[in-house]
C-alpha cells in the first residue's frame, strides 16, 4: 500500500488527524479507505478520508500577511502550503475481521491508502453484490438475512436508483432462494430491462369493488362512492348468479333489470374473481344503479344525471372491465411459481396502482395468518412515496406499515425506492434498516435522513456532489456498520429474466 501520510496529535478512538506527505497529495481523495499501522501497539485501523484541507503558514485566515500584497513572495514560498486531513475510524483490523476501536492511534503513526482489493485481507463475508467502494473497488456486500429488515433507496432523478434495484433484484434470484415481486410504477424502469415473459400488465388485473366504485365516480364526478360501490356488488349478483339452463345468454339481455335484493343472499366470497368472471356492459350496469339509488334515496334528477354520465363518459372504462382476467390472487400465485415478476402499474390509474400494491401484500399476510407460512418474499415498490406516504396513500399504506413492523418476523422484505425519503409516514421511515442514498432532491431531504440514520459524519455537500450510480451504503444490512461510498455495478442481462418462465 502507498504511504501518504501521518496521524498527528489528537487522535481519538474514533478519529485520527492526519498530515498528509507533499507527494501523496495529488493521490488523497475524500472516501477513500485507508489503513493506520501502529507501530508502537502493533495495531491496525480501518478507516475513511475525511476532511481534506489545503493550508498555508503564512496566509492564516484570521491574520493579514504581508505576502497577500506581494505577488514575488507568494511564488517564492509555494512549497510551503500543505494539506491535512482526517482518518474517519471505522474498526481494529484483526486478522480480516473489524472490531470496535478500544484505543486511540499513536500519533506519528503512518497512514497507508487502499487503492485495490488486493491491497488488504478484509472479511466482509458473502453475500449481494451490488456495487463495490467507488475507489478501492472492494466488494461491500448486502447480508442477505437483513432483507426482512426492509431497504430504502433514496436519491434525485437521474442518480441512478433503478440501476440499483435492478443489481439488487438479479443479486436476490440469483443467491437466494427468495420470490421478489417489482411494482414498475412508471413502467421504463423494469419492464423493459426483465421482458414480457416476467412481466404482468396491471390493466390485466381487475380491482376490488371499492377501487372500481372510487374510479367510476371519479370519471362521472358523483360524489356517492357507496352508491357505485353498492351497485357493482349488485351487478356481481344478479350477472354471476346460475343460469336457468345451459343455453342462457352470455351476454345481458335489452330486457335485462338489475334485483339489488340479490344482494343480501349473495355470497360475495373471492369477490374479484367473480368479477372476472361475468360480462360488463354498461346500459345493465346504469339498470343497477339507477336500482340501486331508491336504496340510497337518491332524487330523481341526480340519478337521471348519473345515468346520463355514465352512459357518456363511463362506456369505455366498464367495456374494459371485460379484459381483466387476472387477480391479485394470480399475481402471488405466478409470484411463488416463477420466483420472479414485475407488474407494470403505468397501465392504470393511481387509485387503481394503491389497489394492486395493498391487495398483493395483504395476499402474502393472508398466508402468514391462514397457514402460518413465511412467505419469503421481497416486495419492492418503485417511486413509493405514492404509496407509502401519509394521507393520499391511504389504500395502500396500511400493508406497507405492517410490513415495515412486523416483516422482519416472517420473512416479508420491501424495498423502497424514491426521491424523497420526508414522504414516506413516520412507520415506514423508522422501520428501514439499511439505506443506500444518493444526490438528495432538496435540502430538507438531508435532514430527514439524518432524523433516522446514523450518516457517519457525511455531510449535505459530500452528497450534493456524487455522481452517476454513486450511493452511500449505509445500515443494518452493510457489513462495515459504517455509511461507506459504492458506485453501483454495471448491469448486463438480467439472471431475473433468464431464470424467468416462458409462460
Amino acid at each position: 500500500m502507498k504511504s501518504v501520510g501521518v496521524v498527528a496529535s489528537g487522535s481519538r478512538s474514533f478519529y485520527a488527524p492526519i498530515l498528509v506527505y507533499k507527494e501523496a497529495e495529488k493521490d488523497l481523495v475524500e472516501e477513500a479507505l485507508a489503513v493506520v499501522r501502529d507501530r508502537v501497539t502493533k495495531k491496525e485501523y480501518l478507516g475513511i478520508v475525511r476532511g481534506l484541507s489545503k493550508i498555508d503558514p503564512l496566509l492564516p485566515a484570521t491574520q493579514r500577511s504581508g505576502i497577500v500584497d506581494n505577488p514575488k513572495l507568494a511564488e517564492v514560498s509555494t512549497s510551503i502550503p500543505f494539506e491535512n486531513s482526517y482518518i474517519k475510524i471505522i474498526g481494529e483490523l484483526r486478522g480480516g475481521r473489524i472490531e470496535p476501536p478500544r484505543d486511540p492511534p499513536t500519533p506519528r503513526s503512518e497512514v497507508y491508502l487502499i487503492e485495490s482489493p488486493a491491497d488488504i485481507e478484509l472479511d466482509l463475508g458473502r453475500g449481494l453484490v451490488v456495487g463495490s467502494h467507488k475507489y478501492s473497488e472492494i466488494e461491500i456486500p448486502l447480508d442477505p438475512k437483513y432483507l426482512p429488515y426492509h431497504v430504502g433507496i433514496v436519491g434525485a432523478t437521474g442518480t441512478g436508483k433503478s440501476r440499483l434495484v435492478r443489481a439488487l433484484v438479479d443479486e436476490v434470484v440469483s443467491k437466494t432462494d427468495w420470490k421478489v415481486v417489482v411494482f414498475d410504477h412508471s413502467g421504463v424502469d423494469y419492464a423493459p430491462y426483465y421482458g414480457q415473459r416476467s412481466t404482468i400488465d396491471a390493466s390485466l388485473i381487475m380491482p376490488d369493488p371499492m377501487t372500481l366504485g372510487e374510479l367510476i365516480s371519479e370519471v362521472i364526478r358523483y360524489d356517492n362512492v357507496d352508491h357505485i360501490v353498492f351497485s357493482i356488488y349488485a351487478y356481481v349478483a344478479n350477472m354471476a348468479k346460475p343460469r336457468e339452463s345451459a343455453k342462457a345468454p352470455r351476454f345481458p339481455t335489452p330486457e335485462f333489470r338489475c334485483d339489488v335484493n340479490t344482494v343480501k343472499k349473495f355470497d360475495f366470497t373471492d369477490i374479484e374473481k367473480l368479477q372476472t368472471e361475468i360480462d360488463w356492459g354498461v346500459m345493465p350496469f346504469v339498470s343497477c344503479v339507477v336500482a340501486a339509488g331508491s336504496v340510497f334515496g337518491v332524487r330523481e334528477y341526480t340519478l337521471a344525471r348519473v345515468e346520463l354520465m355514465l352512459k357518456v363518459y363511463a362506456k369505455k372504462l366498464i367495456s374494459s372491465l371485460n379484459k381483466k382476467k387476472l387477480t391479485t390472487a394470480d399475481v402471488v400465485s405466478r409470484v411463488f411459481s416463477e420466483r420472479f415478476l414485475v407488474v407494470d402499474l403505468s397501465t392504470v390509474e393511481l387509485v387503481v396502482r394503491r389497489y394492486i400494491v395493498r391487495s398483493t401484500i395483504e395476499k402474502l399476510w393472508e398466508m402468514v395468518g391462514e397457514r402460518g407460512e413465511k412467505p419469503r418474499t421481497l416486495v419492492v415498490i418503485d417511486e413509493a412515496h405514492n404509496y407509502a406516504c401519509y394521507q393520499q396513500c391511504r389504500n395502500s399504506l396500511e400493508p406497507i406499515e405492517r410490513t415495515a413492523r412486523e416483516g422482519r418476523k416472517w420473512d416479508i422484505g420491501l424495498v423502497l425506492s424514491s426521491q424523497r425519503v420526508i414522504d414516506f409516514s413516520t412507520d415506514v421511515r423508522n422501520n428501514i434498516n439499511t439505506y443506500l442514498f444518493s444526490r438528495l432532491q432538496t435540502p430538507g431531504d438531508f435532514d430527514n435522513l439524518r432524523g433516522v440514520l446514523d450518516l457517519g459524519g457525511i455531510g449535505a455537500d459530500t452528497i450534493s456532489s456524487l455522481g452517476v450510480r454513486e450511493f452511500f451504503f449505509a445500515g443494518l444490512g452493510n457489513p462495515l456498520k459504517f455509511p461507506i461510498l459504492i458506485k453501483v455495478r454495471e448491469i448486463g442481462e438480467s439472471s431475473a429474466a433468464r431464470s424467468g418462465s416462458t409462460s
